[in-house]
């Protein structure tokens, strides 16, 4: 599955680098730059550790603890003493979810390992669960409304959440598109791409779509990408570009910077020796990165609740 979400267009980079807005005086170095984009991208997913900061769509698979597999501090609590024996522990059916995830589709509680029987889960007070934080995105822990009957069953991977993991989901409409009558046509055409950029992903319908070179108001594409499927979509359907936090934006401009300038110059740690010596491209990578550091995960579930 090719995820595609990266944080900085190529021409927002290039506007970055020359200081001023660009615009047609330099169209050179399009594919490098998306290279470089999409790699600094994936460093700022790595550092932070949640996933992308755009949705991918994908069904994800949790083990639950039960009978011998039921030795988690994650999956009981603490009770009271009882006398001088120790003390109980009962379950608590909330599940610490592997990664940041922008809304839940359909949420599936098996019935053992075998996975020979199923249930569906429903979200809210009428429902079965709650997806917490309450208030804000992403979501990061599930947890079973206490007035459901349903339960989750101990076993491999008798829990599934198909959704959009991913820290937002969050689209801002900017064009319509013409027909497309193809689910492999890989050049598409829009009523104006004056707010598209290479190295864009944007949403028609349900299909992500990821942008690697614009001619005129003709965009070259990835068709279904991050778990989405290709699809066909009628005239005038709406695209809408993906956003991400202004933070992340930034961090991956800064780094693709260093990345582009210490492709000419070379990768040293230092330039000169002693107090001439100006410090290099890791102390700068680490302070860029240090700006989105409250977006860093410091610990999330492996998946699996024994």
């Amino acid at each position: 599955m090719a995820t595609r979400h990266t944080y900085a267009s190529t021409d927002d980079l290039r506007d970055y680098l020359a200081g001023t807005t660009y615009a047609s005086g330099w169209t050179a170095d399009s594919g490098t730059l998306r290279g470089i984009l999409e790699s600094q991208s994936r460093r700022i997913d790595d550092y932070c550790g949640g996933g992308t900061f755009g949705p991918v769509t994908e069904t994800r698979y949790f083990d639950i603890g039960g009978g011998t597999l039921r030795h988690s501090s994650q999956y009981t609590k603490t009770g009271t003493a009882v006398g001088d024996i120790g003390i109980t522990e009962s379950l608590v059916n909330v599940v610490p979810l592997d990664g940041w995830l922008a809304s839940a589709t359909t949420v599936t509680a098996y019935g053992a390992t075998d996975r020979s029987t199923s249930e569906t889960l429903t979200e809210g007070y009428n429902g079965d669960y709650w997806l917490m934080p309450y208030n804000q995105t992403p979501k990061t822990i599930f947890e079973l409304n206490e007035d459901t009957s349903k339960t989750l069953s101990g076993g491999q991977q008798t829990f599934a959440i198909n959704g959009s993991w991913g820290y937002t989901a969050s689209t801002a409409d900017v064009t319509t598109c013409d027909a497309i009558t193809s689910t492999t046509a890989t050049s598409i055409s829009v009523s104006s791409a004056t707010d598209l950029g290479p190295a864009q992903t944007i949403l028609i319908d349900t299909e992500q779509i990821y942008i690697t070179a614009i001619s005129g108001n003709t965009l070259t594409v990835e068709r279904g990408v991050s778990g989405t499927t290709a699809a066909t979509h009628s005239a005038a359907a709406t695209v809408a570009r993906f956003e991400y936090p202004e933070l992340v934006v930034q961090a991956c401009k800064d780094l693709a910077k260093i990345v582009y300038r210490d492709r000419d110059i070379g990768r040293t740690d230092m330039i000169g020796s002693g107090e001439e010596a100006i410090s290099r491209a890791n102390e700068e990578a680490a302070s860029v990165l240090s700006t989105i550091s409250s977006y860093r995960v410091t610990g999330t579930s492996n998946g699996i609740i024994f």
